[in-house]
């Protein structure tokens, strides 16, 4: 286990941002027009909390973020938020899910644990993410899977 140089923070591409939030205000804005329409079908009353949800879900997804720093994980901006310790991890692991094998990093931790999806975080920030994961976290605690998988993604 080393020390990592810098406190490092991930999140969402830039572009992916700019179009949650381009659709995110479209959407809040056909919800009002829609509440405000005369001689509207009352089934259409009941879409507008959905659309509502869509939008404040995709406000929500621009504010995640995932911070690594010598003093642990800090996995802020949703609703179910991570911060643990280095010395609280209890394993990693990684699966591939979905018709493209796109890899999924797991931390467990305190009985609970972190995914990080590499779809999220494209390739490089997903690779940097891995690399201070190893830096950080005792090597017995990484999973034979983990290490295929790995080996295999560089």
């Amino acid at each position: 286990m080393q020390q990592i140089p810098t406190e490092e923070s991930f999140s969402a591409p830039g572009s992916l941002k700019i179009i949650c939030y381009v659709f995110s205000i479209i959407l809040l804005f056909v919800g009002i027009n829609m509440l405000t329409t005369k001689d509207m079908a009352i089934e259409i009353i009941f879409l507008f909390p959905l659309i509502f949800l869509i939008a404040i879900s995709m406000f929500i997804y621009t504010k995640l973020k995932l911070i690594i720093s010598n003093a642990g994980v800090r996995f802020v901006g949703g609703l179910k938020q991570h911060v643990f310790s280095w010395s609280e991890v209890t394993k990693v692991d990684m699966i591939r899910v979905g018709k493209y094998q796109t890899p999924i990093a797991t931390v467990y931790y305190s009985n609970r644990k972190l995914d990080l999806h590499k779809g999220f975080y494209l390739q490089p920030k997903f690779n940097r993410i891995l690399s201070l994961l190893e830096l950080a976290v005792d090597p017995a605690l990484f999973t034979e899977e983990y290490q295929v998988i790995r080996h295999q993604i560089n």
